[in-house]
């Protein structure tokens, strides 16, 4: 039996994989406990993806090239026709530093970030993935969704996170079971100091909010600890430059 699928053009495939994607309603089980937001993970978006592809017949390869970054998609029943091109601007993630300004990560890490990083957002742009709020709650299934009703369907404005949301991620910080060491929190402090040091007015109300989510430095989770540290260095890093 020939597949549905082999007599479309490689953008009418991509047109299917996207719905197909979209009525999947993947969820994020990435958590920023900096900012406290979730988001897409490679491994949330990668498994689904593939299964889509395989079996309306894409094939996507990537390339990082010294300043660009590019997904290219081939519709698999027609080897001759003009693939896809998605672009993203390639810039390598500079090395993580202390406040002493020792790198903590190495080269090949800052690298393998980068590409991890580049990889999720080209997936991102070829599947054209918003955030699950944004999606329609009318939206039906891919059998009764016309190509009419997809031209009538407009985004929703980004919703902030919702309370739910925002204590799960907070839940991350403050945890009385693995607390951060005085030692951990000691540097938390040194780093929180030196922020607002370098510019109050632009840090200080959010280190307030780091002090008044842990009780004053009391209650943080040593993990969350060390990634605040870790981000804070590279803020200030950024911030040198």
């Amino acid at each position: 039996m020939a597949n549905v699928y082999d007599d479309m053009t490689v953008m009418q495939k991509l047109a299917k994989a996207r719905l197909y994607f979209l009525n999947q309603k993947i969820g994020k089980s990435g958590k920023n406990v900096l900012l406290e937001f979730k988001y897409f993970e490679l491994e949330d978006i990668v498994p689904t993806a593939i299964r889509i592809f395989d079996r309306v017949g894409l094939v996507s390869v990537d390339d990082f090239g010294d300043d660009v970054a590019t997904k290219t998609i081939f519709n698999a029943a027609k080897p001759g026709e003009t693939p896809l091109v998605f672009r993203v601007k390639y810039r390598e993630a500079e090395q993580i530093v202390n406040k002493n300004g020792k790198a903590v990560t190495n080269p090949l890490q800052a690298l393998g970030s980068s590409i991890t990083y580049l990889r999720r957002y080209l997936w991102m742009v070829a599947l054209d993935i918003t955030e699950p709020d944004n999606v329609d709650d009318k939206l039906g299934s891919e059998e009764e969704f016309t190509p009419e009703q997809a031209a009538a369907e407009k985004p929703k404005p980004k919703k902030p996170a919702t309370p739910q949301e925002r204590a799960e991620v907070k839940q991350e910080l403050v945890s009385e079971n693995v607390p951060a060491t005085e030692e951990q929190i000691g540097k938390l402090k040194a780093l929180c100091k030196e922020l607002v040091t370098k510019d109050g007015e632009k840090f200080r109300e959010f280190v307030n909010k780091i002090a008044l989510k842990t009780k004053g430095f009391e209650e943080i989770a040593g993990d969350a600890c060390e990634e605040l540290c870790g981000n804070i260095s590279s803020i200030l890093a950024e911030y040198e430059k």
